[in-house]
């Protein structure tokens, strides 16, 4: 096993310490705990540490003269134990077989039943088979300060999280290699041959269970620190994360409803007037659908606000923003050109990306998943479809804070013109597939043209209430869009208005687009 940086600077440390006036606490903290970190254990990961674990000894054992005794470290690869370490003090650079009865001891006790002890006074590191030691003599291996840049290596394959279980199989190999090399009978060799099949074909299923799992604790694990994450967050930074069309999550909305039922009355007035101020000026579509479904869930748990001059009722509110959202707000010149602004930013982003950034971000992929273990390889595999969704939601994010500020809907409307003969010439190109054979899940390409984020967005979540939206007394028009399917729905989006004939972009704008966005053609 090959060092890398951070071994070597452990090391480096390491060979510059004096250890003569160290004590056991000292050891296990200063020395221990570093050590440990190196060798891939971190407490409350899935390779855990278990510190200082108490354990009552059975009568048997009384006769030593203690009832209890305390484990330093008892580290876990995948919360399965294999080894315990014990501290020693540095005062002398010879440890001796009393330190590793004692660990011996606390390794075969039935709550641990560790394979392996290691001991340690910083001087040295010593690794014993609590299943095979009889004498001081029998470590299987030493590392010491003085040659640790030599010996080092080789400890951590035999330590280290991302190999332990891979040695143990072969030191489990290298014994019935031993036991074969005296053997005489062939029968003997094919049962245990049809052993070894019948136990690799019974652990399949057990793997694949374990990558289920470890995937599936790493998700909860994600999903709950995402959780906390958003409650942290102050509400201008809330209202960020309800506006990146590349998340369609609604978790940042759930944790907004979180708050205005948790709040008095008056913090859950002063919620609702900031989320409709926010929905009344430049966001993108996916924070006004955020806003019907967080809208649609106040009124269903009727929770109600005094009027403002931005909400007169829960159900007011509603309709307005599930109507403007169906509309495209056709009432307003200006605020219905940003919707198609934002259509043809994330459309025209998501082709120039799958066009000219396909190879690089794949060359990327590919050189960060090798840097991973192989439980990273399950937990954190990188995909090129992840990395292109970054990439898609930066760009897309550009493109339409170039326009989104214009002053008026004409100048809008002359950027998405714009944007569209940009688009033209960058259809001429081939699109490329995902190598790895991956999606996206994003629609950006056909938005504007029979699929959209705002429309749709908000179709899917008042889709199949009809029946509750007649009981609340909803508007006839937003009933009426509930009961459309989803093709009927597709084709009832707002069209885009036509790029005119006389319409052209100048040369030096087109350039200058060209070369902001790094399109070399």
């Amino acid at each position: 096993m090959k060092l890398n940086k951070l071994d070597e600077l452990f090391l480096t440390n390491w060979a510059s310490l004096n250890f003569e006036k160290w004590n056991e606490s000292d050891i296990r903290e200063d020395f221990i705990a570093p050590l440990l970190r190196i060798l891939g254990y971190s407490k409350g990961t899935i390779n855990d540490i278990i510190r200082e674990k108490s354990l009552r000894l059975s009568k048997p054992f009384h006769r030593i003269g203690r009832k209890n005794v305390s484990i330093d470290y008892i580290p876990s690869v995948r919360l399965k134990s294999f080894w315990i370490i014990e501290a020693k003090p540095g005062k002398s650079k010879e440890m001796d077989y009393g330190d590793l009865l004692q660990a011996h001891l606390y390794a075969i006790h039935p709550e641990v039943k560790a394979p392996f002890i290691v001991l340690s006074n910083g001087w040295e590191i010593r690794v014993y088979d609590a299943l095979h030691v009889n004498t001081w003599d029998d470590a299987i291996y030493i590392c010491k300060q003085e040659n640790c840049f030599e010996t080092f290596a080789e400890l951590k394959s035999i330590l280290s999280a991302d190999s332990m279980l891979d040695y143990q199989r072969k030191r489990i190999l290298q014994v019935v290699k031993n036991t074969f090399s005296v053997e005489i009978d062939e029968n003997q060799l094919a049962a245990f041959k049809n052993d070894v099949n019948r136990l690799v074909n019974d652990s399949y299923p057990i793997v694949r269970e374990n990558v289920r799992q470890l995937r599936l604790s790493t998700w909860n694990k994600e999903k709950e620190e995402a959780r906390k994450e958003l409650e942290r967050l102050d509400l201008k930074l809330l209202f960020v994360r309800m506006d990146i069309p590349t998340r369609a999550f609604l978790t940042p909305a759930m944790e907004f409803l979180r708050r205005v039922k948790i709040g008095k009355q008056e913090e859950k007035e002063q919620l609702i007037d900031r989320l409709l101020m926010n929905y009344r000026s430049r966001p993108h579509g996916i924070f006004r659908v955020q806003c019907c479904y967080i809208l649609l869930s106040l009124l269903d748990e009727d929770i109600e606000v005094k009027p403002s001059p931005y909400v007169k009722s829960i159900k007011s509110a509603f309709e307005e923003v599930t109507l403007n959202n169906l509309r495209y707000f056709s009432h307003s010149q200006f605020a219905h050109a940003l919707c198609h602004l934002d259509n043809t930013s994330l459309r025209l982003a998501k082709k120039l990306s799958l066009r000219f950034a396909m190879d690089q971000l794949a060359k990327m992929t590919e050189e960060h998943n090798r840097t991973l273990t192989t439980e990273g390889q399950i937990t954190h595999k990188q995909t090129v479809a992840q990395m292109m969704v970054h990439l898609i939601g930066l760009l897309g994010e550009a493109l339409w804070r170039e326009f989104c500020s214009s002053s008026s809907a004409e100048e809008i409307w002359d950027g998405i013109w714009s944007l569209e003969i940009i688009e033209k010439v960058i259809e001429t190109f081939p699109s490329k597939s995902y190598p790895d054979g991956d999606s996206d899940l994003l629609f950006f390409e056909s938005y504007g043209r029979g699929f959209d984020m705002l429309f749709m967005g908000t179709w899917d979540i008042i889709h199949g209430n009809e029946e509750w939206l007649i009981r609340k007394g909803i508007s006839k028009e937003i009933i009426s869009f509930s009961r459309m399917d989803r093709e009927e729905a597709l084709r009832s989006i707002p069209p885009s208005k036509i790029c005119p004939n006389d319409h052209l972009l100048e040369e030096s704008k087109i350039k200058y687009l060209m070369n902001k966005y790094a399109i070399r053609l």
